[in-house]
């Protein structure tokens, strides 16, 4: 049905497209490109390229350069959960969270690939008084952080190597990433079924991050506990077994 001219003349022009683009993904269901997109609206392509560039950056599209396709991210999935609480595995995951809130008091964040940063899907607010303020939509660095090193830890290294020297080609000197020893750390994060980030990110701030169990069809997310270092470090054994805990209470069938 066609809009009523006068509401249309109401709707930014851009603001209008993005959600133009999510129902096109949500009618089509399966990955698009750049002119697929722009030749069912009749957009020009240069416009539709940056915008579609654009939801990448926040986060809300992911990009497969090796077919020049876009597929919404879990962000998108979840921006609606708060309204309708079963949005993933029936709701069990946003539970989980609050779960790990109300043991450890921490910040707890749910995280998944944006390129080569770990990007922030969901945050917990803790409830400690001093705590660390986080919020939907950071990115963090996926080799150098904690969330970053699960979702590495979830590929094979023949994937995290290409993502390293894809990495060290936009970077010189002491910045690029020696990826022995990046493979040996993964190695150890695998071994341990968490990562410990400690200082890395945030001076004073730790983060201890887990992957949630594969779902078919859904791209890999990892959830991190984040706190002050001396009280996460401290609590670090406790923390991962009740992360441990939680995804056996509310994920695992």
């Amino acid at each position: 049905m066609a809009a009523d001219p006068d509401s249309q003349r109401k709707v930014i022009k851009s603001a209008a497209r993005v959600i133009q683009v999510l129902e096109f993904f949500d009618e089509k269901k399966r990955a698009l490109s750049v002119a697929d997109i722009a030749a069912e609206h009749d957009w020009p392509h240069s416009s539709t390229s940056a915008l579609m560039a654009s939801l990448v950056t926040l986060g809300y599209l992911h990009y497969d350069a090796s077919h020049r396709t876009y597929l919404p991210t879990m962000r998108v999935a979840l921006l609606g959960d708060w309204v309708q609480d079963d949005s993933f595995k029936d709701g069990q995951l946003m539970r989980l969270m609050q779960h790990m809130t109300d043991v450890t008091g921490e910040v707890i964040v749910l995280a998944a690939q944006n390129g080569l940063h770990s990007q922030y899907l969901r945050v917990v607010e803790g409830t400690h008084p001093l705590r660390l303020h986080l919020y939907i939509g950071m990115l963090r660095p996926l080799f150098g952080s904690g969330t970053g090193r699960m979702l590495l830890a979830q590929m094979d290294d023949a994937t995290i190597t290409k993502l390293a020297r894809k990495s060290n080609a936009t970077v010189e000197g002491d910045t690029r990433i020696d990826i022995a020893t990046v493979l040996a750390q993964v190695a150890r994060d695998r071994a341990a079924s968490y990562a410990l980030s400690v200082n890395q990110v945030t001076p004073g701030g730790s983060l201890l991050a887990m992957a949630v169990p594969m779902v078919a069809g859904v791209k890999p997310l990892v959830l991190g506990i984040s706190g002050f270092t001396e009280r996460l470090v401290a609590n670090e054994q406790a923390y991962a077994d009740a992360m441990r805990e939680g995804m056996k209470r509310f994920l695992v069938e």
